[in-house]
């Protein structure tokens, strides 16, 4: 199998096991601190298990690293999990963690109140931004197939958010609410976290690329710093009081922490897709920087969109939701304008290779055609 093939699945098998042991998760009721039962919505304690999960990349770097070098620089280069520059400034990663801690937080909110088909789909509103901020700080150039993408998309999108709203009122297996606003509200929280996750993939592959990052040692260093800045969210949020639907806890705050321990103990399926989860995470986001750095950020979101795929194939077979024509409808527009960026995607490396190419077979003209020196001594006089 290509190497490139195995990467893209093994990214896309990743991002679809997060999406469905979050959703499996977050619709468990479970007994807490004051000994009723709540749902387990912990979007700060799953972002700090994320974060764990990419804090595992930096200890496995580590150790593969230290192996290589004993080795030789040779063998350490040759290595795909430990090739890149020696030099590395870890605060580089400090933004791309702070970025990530808010996304991370509004996306486990929104994939709590909405479903999990319509909360993948509409993760593909972070193609329009990528798009958009490349053309900013990569100095990419969009055509008008892009712009037709963009716009197809975005159909697709309101389709989906339109579709939500009338969907509630027969689909509510998989939620925790009920009500059109709370729905509307997951899904534009959804939105909101793309956006930033947008940014973020920019600027890792502007830093990836620019530096020659090992995806593997920048993960890890993301993992750290994420892990401090989790730790300090999670002790405002657990004091901060919420609304509904933010507040299933015990305590009714945005994150009861009281309520983990209580949740947890005697639950081994639960403990057990959080162990799963976090080793999900670690392979979904050092796999996501790999593809960044040796391609793009466009083509990392177009390998993240297959796993749309497999969600609709799980949840109809577990029967989490109830499959409509209207539904079918804007899951269509939305490939679609999918289809239409990444054919443009495709139509651009076509040239740029063909020019490549064609630039090549000119140097190797040019140097055919310049005469060579002769091998024989000159004539001493």
């Amino acid at each position: 199998m290509d190497h490139r093939v195995f990467i893209t699945l093994l990214f896309v098998l990743s991002g679809t096991l997060n999406v469905l042991l979050i959703k499996w998760v977050s619709n468990q009721s479970v007994d807490g601190s004051d000994g009723k039962p709540h749902r387990f919505q912990h979007p700060v304690v799953l972002t700090m298990l994320m974060f764990l999960g990419e804090f595992l990349c930096f200890g496995v770097y580590k150790v593969v690293h230290t192996l290589m070098s004993r080795r030789g620089m040779s063998a350490e280069q040759d290595h795909i999990l430990t090739r890149g520059s020696c030099e590395f400034h870890p605060l580089s990663m400090l933004l791309p963690s702070f970025l990530r801690t808010i996304a991370s937080i509004l996306l486990f909110t929104g994939l709590f109140l909405t479903y999990a088909t319509s909360f993948q789909m509409i993760r593909g509103v972070a193609l329009i931004f990528v798009g958009l901020f490349s053309t900013m700080y990569l100095n990419h150039t969009l055509s008008s197939r892009h712009w037709l993408a963009i716009f197809t998309m975005t159909c697709g999108i309101i389709d989906i958010l339109a579709l939500d709203v009338q969907r509630v009122d027969y689909d509510y297996q998989t939620l925790p609410h009920t009500d059109h606003n709370t729905i509307l509200t997951g899904d534009l929280l959804v939105i909101m976290a793309e956006v930033l996750h947008a940014f973020l993939y920019v600027y890792e592959e502007k830093h990836m690329k620019a530096s020659d990052l090992v995806p593997m040692q920048a993960a890890g260093w993301q993992g750290i710093f994420g892990v401090v800045i989790t730790a300090l969210a999670a002790i405002c949020l657990n004091f901060v009081p919420s609304v509904a639907p933010f507040n299933e806890g015990s305590r009714g705050v945005f994150d009861d922490w009281t309520d983990l321990i209580p949740q947890l103990r005697g639950n081994t399926m639960l403990i057990l897709a959080l162990a799963g989860f976090t080793c999900s995470c670690a392979i979904y986001n050092c796999v996501g920087m790999s593809i960044a750095k040796f391609s793009s950020s466009s083509n990392r979101l177009l390998a993240d969109g297959i796993r749309v795929y497999f969600i609709w194939a799980f949840v109809i077979f577990a029967e989490w939701e109830i499959l409509n024509l209207i539904t079918i409808l804007g899951f269509f527009i939305l490939q679609t304008g999918i289809i239409l960026y990444r054919q443009a995607i495709f139509v651009e490396w076509y040239r740029s290779t063909l020019a490549r190419w064609q630039r090549i077979r000119y140097m190797d003209m040019t140097a055919e055609t310049v005469p060579t020196p002769s091998s024989q001594p000159a004539d001493v006089i």
